[in-house]
């Protein structure tokens, strides 16, 4: 089923460290969303974020759900989608995750793939308590068994880290890097729980796979605290990624009434001769002009410019999408590429972007958008959008709105960490809601406004 809408929204720019500020109109009309496969509550049960999809070098696409399943303790699982001869998609499950067998549970995060099409990717339940990186093997022939290798449980101590969120990133070296929300040993507080957060590294020698803390966050001084999203490396190979709260950004604007830093930071590792690795925060949200709490992470662009979304901040507080220029000797300068402004063009970014090879970047938002179905009390109307950002020459950037989601048959509250671009340009992501609302089948009246949610595609 097919599905339009058309809206208009402004894209404000502004340079902070510059105070300069440019405008760019949106274009007006929205593209045509196809809705591919819609979850039941035999797939995917209620109240928990859906899964992101990537693609594969043929053209499957690789998503997740984060609970429910088969069976009486399913905790969420992997599928695949395979191109039909005549158009759209065959979905299959391939993998299903169960706790209670010391498999991991409730994954979210997006998967990368290395040369033999193995996937990679986290759950931040499972396992020992605190969650595993896992593998998933493809079979030898289509439609057969995909083997699961768990590379790594994180201790129920959490002192190597807890609770692992993210895409994970290879290394030229094959080692895969990511970041816990928290342990690693430390405090115990509102957001931290045996620690404050841990970045790591996976590597593979001799068939086994060995975990090493490269930092352990304590959310005190000008640290960061619980680190989310991806990690990203540039080009001299230092990871780049961001903390949720956390840094010197004490404001009342971020929530902060006790000096406790509640604004998040970015920050960078640099590799050592000796194998370890020096953590620096380089930059500190501060309020509503910078944003405040990212939970995307980072991706670098051509420039070596790196670039994530805060869910908080802007001139109307509905969130950001941002840039991090570095300037050498540890300095960098923060600019905003867009500020959204609720019902217009939608609210709280808690996702992350992907770019293409043009460097127009897409996203989602989860509610917000002006229609006038209400999926939350606080979302202004509507129940997301997917957007894209495109580079203009002077340095502002234009905004298209390239689907508003009505809440029906259509999917609501768009959830992806990243959205998955095929070969044609055309967008494909996951719904958190929507879709079938039959509540008695489904099982997923947690969901507002309902249904067990959609993966769609969106021609622009």
């Amino acid at each position: 089923m097919n599905y339009g809408k058309c809206l208009t929204a402004i894209s404000k720019s502004l340079a902070v460290a510059a105070v300069t500020m440019g405008l760019a109109a949106s274009s007006l009309c929205a593209g045509q969303e196809t809705v591919l496969h819609t979850f039941t509550g035999v797939e995917r049960n209620s109240g928990s974020a859906p899964g992101s999809l990537t693609f594969n070098a043929s053209g499957d696409l690789f998503g997740t759900f984060s609970a429910g399943g088969v069976g009486e303790f399913a905790d969420g699982g992997v599928f695949e989608m395979t191109p039909k001869a005549g158009g759209g998609f065959t979905y299959r499950a391939i993998h299903q995750f169960s706790q209670a067998t010391g498999d991991g549970a409730n994954p979210g995060s997006a998967f990368i793939l290395d040369a033999k099409g193995n996937l990679y990717g986290v759950t931040p339940n499972g396992g020992n308590g605190c969650g595993i990186v896992f593998e998933l093997s493809p079979p030898a022939t289509k439609g057969g068994k995909w083997k699961e290798n768990i590379l790594h449980k994180f201790d129920s101590s959490g002192e190597d880290g807890c609770n692992p969120s993210g895409r994970l990133i290879f290394d030229q070296a094959g080692d895969l890097f990511g970041g816990t929300f928290n342990g690693g040993g430390g405090s115990t507080n509102l957001f931290c729980n045996n620690g404050c957060g841990t970045t790591y590294k996976l590597h593979l020698a001799n068939g086994k796979w060995t975990e090493t803390v490269l930092h352990r966050f304590t959310g005190s001084g000008t640290d960061g605290q619980s680190p989310t999203g991806g990690l990203a490396f540039d080009t001299a190979g230092n990871l780049w990624g961001t903390t949720f709260i956390g840094g010197v950004g004490k404001s009342s604007t971020c929530g902060d009434t006790d000096g406790a830093g509640f604004c998040g930071t970015v920050f960078e590792l640099t590799p050592n001769a000796n194998g370890t690795w020096t953590e620096s925060t380089l930059y500190s949200f501060v309020d509503a002009s910078t944003g405040w709490n990212s939970f995307s992470g980072l991706i670098l662009d051509k420039a070596g410019d790196l670039v994530g979304t805060t869910e908080n901040g802007g001139s109307a507080l509905d969130g950001t999408v941002f840039k991090i220029t570095p300037k050498g000797k540890g300095k960098v300068e923060e600019s905003l590429i867009h500020e959204f402004v609720g019902e217009a063009d939608g609210s709280f970014p808690q996702t992350g972007l992907t770019m293409d090879a043009a460097g127009t970047l897409y996203g989602v938002v989860l509610v917000g958008g002006g229609t006038a179905f209400t999926c939350t009390e606080d979302s202004g109307g509507g129940c997301g959008i997917v957007y894209k950002l495109t580079p203009n020459s002077d340095g502002t950037w234009t905004e298209t709105i390239l689907y508003t989601f009505l809440g029906g048959a259509d999917g609501a509250i768009p959830g992806d960490d990243r959205l998955a671009l095929d070969t044609n340009g055309d967008v494909f992501g996951s719904a958190g809601s929507g879709g079938d609302f039959n509540f008695n089948q489904t099982g997923c009246p947690g969901n507002l406004p309902g249904g067990c949610g959609v993966v769609f595609k969106v021609k622009p």
